[in-house]
């Protein structure tokens, strides 16, 4: 093999950074048809159906919805999570768990402007999520 190289090298007249720069292009392309036919093609690799997770998915956000959201789509602060509550614009995590609180110590809500007796919620907040949100007070549980 070294004999091989040697008169590969004579026939050329290759120096020695050439040398490596041509063994390091042949690597390259020993590297890329490898990688080109051994490695799994995205189709092979996108077998799996997630078309039960989503229906799934969409099954419990419903029921979630249902219990949360009017008939409307508004959200209701006397049942909201937390998360729910984080969803609406400007209500972050410190806000939804101000919003919690007070509710559980102060019972429920009974209109949109004592959200003003919260820290942090101010007119123009509360006037940003008016439109998201509705009180009612004949629902069950938080």
């Amino acid at each position: 093999m070294r004999r091989i190289w040697l008169r590969l090298v004579d026939w050329l007249a290759l120096t020695v950074i050439e040398q490596r720069v041509v063994l390091f292009l042949a690597g390259a392309l020993l590297l890329g048809l490898g990688i080109r036919y051994f490695l799994p093609t995205n189709s092979e690799l996108s077998q799996f159906d997630y078309r039960e997770s989503d229906s799934t998915f969409a099954a419990l956000s419903a029921a979630v919805k249902a219990d949360t959201l009017q008939s409307d789509g508004k959200l209701n602060l006397n049942t909201a999570t937390d998360v729910q509550l984080e969803s609406l614009p400007g209500i972050g995590p410190v806000l939804s768990e101000r919003i919690i609180r007070h509710r559980e110590a102060n019972g429920r809500f009974t209109s949109a402007d004592e959200l003003l007796k919260i820290k942090g919620i101010t007119k123009k907040r509360l006037e940003q999520i008016k439109d998201f949100i509705t009180i009612d007070t004949a629902a069950t549980g938080y």
